[in-house]
């Protein structure tokens, strides 16, 4: 029964592991890509969500949506280990922070309404990395990975400081919107590439420890057969 619980824990892992990988990977290359595709927007003062608006809006809708199945992918991947209070509600967050990103993606930055702001504000991937790594830290089985654990969650609340920092010194507002005196755009991208320096190692770690977590229950169930098989013999 335990080997056959590792490994149906371990059929979800690997591939929601792999789509967390995968997908914020795709995401910071679609990134990259749109300041080739759209050299008309300086990134040193324009927010990544006018990308969402023009001819390539498209490959920026697919930035988002591929960073909300990497919060997804990730949560997955993390169920089986992130226990207890504080391990469940940091995987409450991250659910509320790929569920704001996906808001963000289906309603572009308009005049009409706010639904993409309201999607950014549900972003809540720092706090949740913090309760989720704390909630990893003591789980049996992560100690090795422990070091990732560390230096992922710092980069990601050092890329929240950054951020955080340049908007209470530049303060934009709708009276002072971003412009060539209000440069945000630098520190808004270090802060959502962040995210997907804080995803893909925690996903990676997760398969990692599932597959040795499985292979220790396999080679323990053949030691107990092979047991059991000299056992009979002597009888």
């Amino acid at each position: 029964m335990p080997t056959e619980l590792a490994r149906a824990s371990g059929s979800v892992t690997y591939p929601a592991a792999r789509l967390a990988m995968g997908a914020s990977a795709l995401f910071v290359l679609c990134l990259a890509a749109l300041h080739v595709l759209r050299p008309d927007l300086d990134p040193s003062w324009h927010f990544i969500s006018d990308y969402e608006v023009g001819e390539w809006g498209w490959v920026m809708r697919v930035a988002f949506l591929s960073l909300a199945a990497g919060c997804f992918g990730a949560l997955v991947a993390l169920l089986p280990h992130a226990r207890g209070i504080v391990g469940r509600l940091g995987l409450l967050l991250l659910l509320v922070s790929g569920s704001g990103i996906a808001l963000a993606d289906f309603f572009a930055p308009s005049t009409t309404n706010t639904l993409h702001e309201t999607g950014a504000m549900l972003d809540q991937l720092p706090l949740a990395a913090l309760l989720i790594s704390f909630s990893l830290w003591r789980t049996m089985g992560w100690q090795s990975a422990r070091w990732t654990l560390a230096w992922s969650l710092l980069v990601l609340w050092a890329g929240m400081a950054v951020f955080i920092g340049a908007m209470v010194v530049m303060e934009p507002s709708k009276d002072k919107p971003p412009s060539p005196d209000v440069l945000v755009g630098w520190p808004s991208r270090i802060f959502i590439v962040t995210h997907a320096a804080w995803l893909v190692p925690v996903a990676w770690c997760a398969a990692r420890i599932e597959s040795a977590r499985s292979t220790g229950s396999a080679h323990a169930e053949a030691s107990c057969a092979v047991g059991q098989t000299n056992l009979e013999h002597v009888t």
